[in-house]
Order: structure tokens, then C-alpha cells, then sequence
């Protein structure tokens, strides 16, 4: 058995993907099945060590279990990251105490002993969100970890990234996620923010001190979330995140590096912009996992001028 390497496992490329993403023509998941058929949001897709990949995303379709729920979170295959096909059945439902009215914005690690994790955002109508966490032998079946890993209930936090990171030469965990004013507003002294936290476990997160991706411009100015957080083979980091604007509201796909994780220098320009015939209004959530080609695949949540959402992906040249 190959020895795990925590800090290649998840969320590493070797090389940077960079600033130039080509929208491929194709949809990659469609609003074509009854749990999904009305939304389609927040991919996140793993490599699976037996070959293939896995596409974990929220859905809210008519064929939901409980009738007062607004998402939840399912899976689809592909052998090649091309062609996908949607798995039966629910993989993380909402559910009491802590995540009764939403479960979303999965982001699926493996751990040391074989098993998969989970880090998802949950809501309580009424209440700030917060990051649970589930865990599971194969990626189908979830089983619920006890208790919040990320919240204080005044601020909302979710849209979670988790890494492995080396701190004086031991392993630790890094959460990315956003930090949200509950109620919510907008505006760029909102601060809609991107965070970090850190633990030794996985499951006990601590702060870090100041912000990862403040809110800065026009294109900002709802909120900047959602963090696609890439450990690169020098060490460095590249992020993909989503900036919304208000007034009107559309999200944009950027990016930023880091030497460290902590301080980022954001890049000049638009990764992925809206205009397309399926992403009028919106290019957010992006996900970027590498292809057998070389090449880098982005997936990302879309909104058409019809306000209907599903899954788009963008390729490296």
C-alpha cells in the first residue's frame, strides 16, 4: 500500500494552473433528475485512488425527503471527468440539531487511515451557518461527527476548504471559509470575508488571526467566498474564488497566490467571467482537479439569465 502523503492527497498540484481557463462546451452535471431538477450548486470533486473521480454537490429537486428543506448534498462519477453520471440516492441530508433547513458546499479530504471526511456548511432557518463534518468508509454512505467544527453564531461561516499543512514538522488541518455578517448585508465594510482556522485534529478549529481575501472593489462588493485553495509543488499556494458584485449582483471567478497560506496577493483580472449562454449571471464555487492529459479542469456553479443554476467547467489550454 502506498504510503499517504497528507500534504499531496487533497488539494495539490504540482504546477500552477495559472490565469488563463477556456469554458468547455459541454454541461457537466444538468438539471435532470427529480432531486435535482430545480438547483444545481457547489461541486467539489476528488480523485479516487481505484481510478476515476467523484463530484460531490448540493442539490434541491421535488423529490426531496423533507418538504421545508432547501439543499442538500449528492454525487456523481466519471471515469474521465467528461461524462457524468448521477449516484442514487442522498449523501449527506439535512438533519437535527445543527443543519436542519441546508446541508452544502462539501469538500471531501482523505485521511490517514483510509477513510473520507467531510467539511460542509449547514443552516438553521433563523441562525448564522456553521462547517460540520461527516465521515465515511467508501464516499457513499455518511456518518455524522458530533458537534460544529467552525462557528460562534454571530458570524456565518461555510463554503469550507480543508488542507494538510506542516507546522514545525508535524501535520495539521487548515480551513478555508467564508465569514459572513448574519443577518447578511453587503456593501465593502460588510465584511464578507474569506477566513482561516487551524487544528491538530480535524475537528477542533482555532482562528487565525486576519482576513485571507478581503473585500475590496466594485466586483467585491456583496461578498468574496467560496475559496479554491491549491497547495503547489514549491510550497506556494494558488486560491480560485468567487467575487460578487451588487447592483447588479453577478459572480465572477479570480484568483490570488500566497508563499504561505496566510498573506495573499490577488491577481489583476477575471479568471472566469459570466457572458456565456449558461453563466449569464453568475460563474461561482469553482473546484480544479488535475486531468490525465496535463491539462487542469475547473468546475463551477452557473446561473443563465433564466435563474437556473447547474454545473459548467472551464480547461486549461
Amino acid at each position: 500500500m502506498q504510503k499517504f502523503d497528507a500534504l499531496t492527497a487533497i488539494h495539490f498540484q504540482e504546477t500552477d494552473p495559472g490565469l488563463e481557463w477556456m469554458k468547455d462546451s459541454e454541461i457537466a452535471l444538468d438539471l435532470d433528475s427529480s432531486l435535482d431538477s430545480l438547483k444545481i450548486l457547489t461541486p467539489n470533486v476528488v480523485k479516487l485512488p481505484e481510478g476515476g473521480y467523484r463530484m460531490y454537490y448540493t442539490g434541491y429537486g421535488p423529490a426531496r425527503s423533507v418538504e421545508s428543506s432547501t439543499g442538500y448534498i449528492l454525487s456523481a462519477y466519471s471515469v474521465d471527468a467528461n461524462r457524468w453520471g448521477k449516484e442514487r440516492g442522498v449523501r449527506v441530508e439535512v438533519h437535527e440539531p445543527y443543519a436542519s433547513q441546508r446541508t452544502l458546499c462539501p469538500d471531501v479530504i482523505p485521511l490517514p487511515d483510509g477513510r473520507w471526511r467531510m467539511y460542509f456548511e449547514a443552516r438553521v432557518a433563523g441562525q448564522a451557518s456553521h462547517v460540520l463534518s461527516a465521515v465515511s468508509e467508501g464516499g457513499l454512505e455518511w456518518r455524522m461527527e458530533t458537534g460544529i467544527r467552525f462557528g460562534d453564531g454571530e458570524w456565518s461561516y461555510g463554503s469550507p476548504r480543508c488542507l494538510y499543512i506542516e507546522e514545525s514538522g508535524r501535520i495539521r488541518f487548515r480551513l478555508y471559509c467564508h465569514h459572513y455578517s448574519e443577518p447578511m448585508v453587503s456593501g465593502l465594510e460588510a465584511q464578507n470575508h474569506i477566513v482561516s482556522a487551524v487544528s491538530d485534529d480535524g475537528l477542533h478549529f482555532e482562528p487565525e488571526p486576519g482576513v485571507r481575501i478581503r473585500q475590496e472593489n466594485v466586483y467585491e462588493a456583496y461578498a468574496v467566498y467560496a475559496p479554491e485553495v491549491l497547495r503547489l509543488g514549491d510550497g506556494s499556494y494558488r486560491m480560485y474564488y468567487p467575487g460578487w458584485s451588487e447592483d447588479p449582483m453577478h459572480g465572477r471567478i479570480f484568483s490570488a497566490v500566497s508563499r504561505d497560506g496566510i498573506e495573499w496577493v490577488k491577481d489583476d483580472g477575471i479568471r472566469v467571467d459570466i457572458g456565456g449562454p449558461r453563466d449569464q449571471n453568475h460563474c461561482s464555487e469553482p473546484c480544479v482537479i488535475d486531468l490525465p492529459d496535463g491539462r487542469r479542469r475547473m468546475f463551477y456553479e452557473a446561473c443563465d439569465k433564466d435563474s437556473d443554476w447547474r454545473i459548467l467547467s472551464a480547461t486549461t489550454p
